[in-house]
């Protein structure tokens, strides 16, 4: 696992400037800094080692290919000897020495033979020399690139804010970006929240050479399950499920590095858990919650959990009272804003797991978004009203359509019209066109659609950053090619069967977790702001001050007397739509200060 930068194209590199990218993203790779520069491009590394780690040194390098890669391969022993089978040799036990031998066999078309996460970058001078970007099918690693404004030459890295070390880095702030992120809970991909600056999608990849920018999409390969008895059913897609998902949570506690799990309570961690308690003696589990009294508390059960299956459970506790300052830290982590309250919980949790000595840890992520867990799903799924996807994009947004009228300005708002509209709506019409295109079922559509999307940026960039904030890899076995084939392979019948959603994760977990934690109502781990912004609180006060200040960063774009309307409403009535739209405030208005920008003036057009 390794924070990756690099330019192409034009002068060669300056050493400084690498120096400062690579330092921007330390903490996502303390152990070894290395960079590579040649004439016209510049490949290099910040490392956390997890395989191989005598002998994973980068850039890779085989004759005239070199690379520098983020992730982790977890079939890289499957393929190594696949490779020496063609006559390649390999000194040391590093998942990334297969991928150079791999791209000399069978190009771009290589990925495709990849099972694990990463984001990576090559430059091959066998002809013209060429820079290539990759990303995973899912999207878990991120890459941002720009183009310099004569588009000679092309950026990239890991991080937003390693990237704006560049001496070109365009910087100014898309006006509408505020509207993408309280329309989405955060900034949908490609585009950022600087207009010229993108983010490779999930399954990319980028070809730059000569000033030339090619891009393209690989989608997922699909399966065709031997479904046990002949046909789908719930039974049978949990039995594939099962043996799937041991077999990606044996691979990914492979590591030369101690490796935890992360035990929220809700069902799918419970289940990783119980699996890699099968596979590994003494495995530590962690979870987080909050000193006091607080609604969807899940302490309990994730130490339910703990006890059956025999781990080392680390109950981690924070204090709300202390929440602004780490709020301040948090946000400095986002590459841009994200409106998860949960975010903040997952920060700290990143941060204790760093503490105890661990370096890896498995997450639960991405069952809800492959097997449909969420209401939102089945509800939207059902819905025969002619509106159904307003209706369904305002459960993904901070605030609704309506809601958002009144709280921009008159000038912000007509700025958003004359640009097409509020990102809410059109994410929406975009939605209930491709559910009219026919090629999937309606529920499918709704899955794929998020996990294209959604998902990589709203969660998993999250993920991503705030885990490597603490020089920690997290690792998803929901999100490996093989289960994500067998999800979409799956008919929704057999993924909401009846009442029941996710039906085949439920059905598949039945023999490794406790019966209550498969059948109690679904609970999603989240941070209660409902109840912690409220008189007393500290994030009451701490949103108070910034939102309500005369230096409040949004004053051009939000309206201070509807934003006052809404803390009076919180104040004397607490309730779930007012909380979560001063909780994306506080977050877009602390992000705003952590990297000491404004939201540019208005275009004239929009002012008049």
């Amino acid at each position: 696992m390794c924070r990756i930068y690099g330019c192409f194209g034009g002068e060669r590199a300056d050493p400084h400037v690498l120096e400062a990218v690579a330092a921007a993203m330390l903490p996502g790779g303390p152990d070894e800094q290395t960079v590579l520069r040649s004439d016209g491009w510049a490949l290099g590394t910040d490392r956390l080692a997890i395989q191989g780690i005598d002998s994973g040194r980068q850039p890779f390098r085989l004759g005239p290919l070199t690379c520098v890669f983020n992730g982790e391969i977890y079939n890289h022993r499957q393929l190594r000897a696949e490779l020496a089978a063609h006559g390649y040799s390999f000194d040391g036990d590093c998942d990334g020495d297969v991928l150079l031998p791999l791209y000399e066999l069978h190009g771009d078309a290589f990925t495709s033979r990849l099972e694990g996460m990463f984001a990576l970058a090559l430059v091959d001078e066998r002809e013209e020399p060429v820079l290539k970007l990759f990303t995973d099918h899912a999207g878990m690693k991120s890459l941002y690139y720009y183009l310099s404004a004569d588009g000679r030459r092309l950026r990239f890295a890991s991080e937003l804010r390693a990237l704006g070390r560049f001496p070109d880095f365009p910087g100014e702030l898309d006006p509408l970006a505020v509207d993408r992120y309280l329309g989405g809970k955060a900034v949908w991909g490609p585009g950022t929240v600087h207009p010229r600056v993108r983010t490779l999608e999930p399954g990319s990849t980028l070809r730059f050479a000569d000033g030339r920018t090619t891009l393209t999409r690989t989608p997922l390969a699909p399966a065709e399950p031997d479904w046990p008895g002949g046909e789908p059913t719930v039974a049978a897609a949990a039995g594939l499920l099962d043996e799937l998902l041991r077999t990606e949570v044996g691979r990914m506690l492979d590591a030369d590095v101690p490796v935890c799990v992360v035990t929220s309570g809700g069902l799918d961690s419970s289940y990783t858990t119980a699996l890699a308690a099968h596979l590994v003696p003494e495995v530590a589990s962690f979870n987080i919650a909050y000193r006091g009294d607080w609604p969807a508390d899940e302490r309990h059960h994730a130490a339910e959990v703990a006890r059956h299956c025999g781990t080392e459970h680390h109950q981690v506790l924070l204090d709300p009272a202390g929440f602004p300052e780490l709020v301040e830290r948090y946000v400095r982590h986002l590459d841009q804003p994200n409106n998860a309250p949960h975010g903040l919980s997952t920060f700290a949790l990143f941060e204790a797991v760093h503490q105890a000595g661990f370096k890896v840890a498995l997450t639960g992520d991405g069952a809800d978004e492959l097997f449909a867990g969420y209401a939102r799903f089945v509800k939207a799924d059902r819905d025969g009203a002619a509106t159904w996807h307003r209706t369904y994009q305002g459960t993904m947004a901070a605030a609704d359509t309506a809601a958002l009228g009144r709280l921009y300005t008159p000038d912000y708002l007509a700025h958003v019209r004359d640009a097409g509209g509020c990102f809410g709506d059109r994410s929406g019409d975009e939605l209930d066109r491709r559910v009219r295109s026919g090629e999937h079922g309606k529920l499918e559509t709704l899955l794929r659609y998020d996990q294209q999307e959604r998902f990589p940026y709203y969660i998993l960039r999250r993920v991503d950053h705030l885990s490597m904030a603490h020089s920690v890899e997290a690792r998803i076995p929901f999100l490996q090619p093989s289960v994500m084939r067998l999800a979409r392979a799956t008919p929704a019948h057999v993924k909401v069967a009846g009442d029941t959603v996710k039906a085949p994760v439920a059905e598949a977990a039945r023999r490794w977790v406790p019966r209550s934690v498969v059948e109690r109502p679904k609970q999603p781990f989240t941070l209660p702001v409902t109840a912690m912004i409220r008189p007393g609180e500290a994030l009451y006060d701490m949103i108070g001050d910034l939102l309500l200040g005369r230096d409040a960063r949004c004053r051009d774009y939000v309206r201070q007397d509807t934003v006052q309307d809404v803390f009076r409403t919180q104040t004397e009535n607490p309730a779930a739509h007012a909380a979560e739209l001063l909780w994306s405030l506080l977050v877009l208005e602390t992000w705003l200060r952590a990297r000491g920008l404004t939201p540019a003036p208005l275009p004239e057009r929009a002012s008049r």
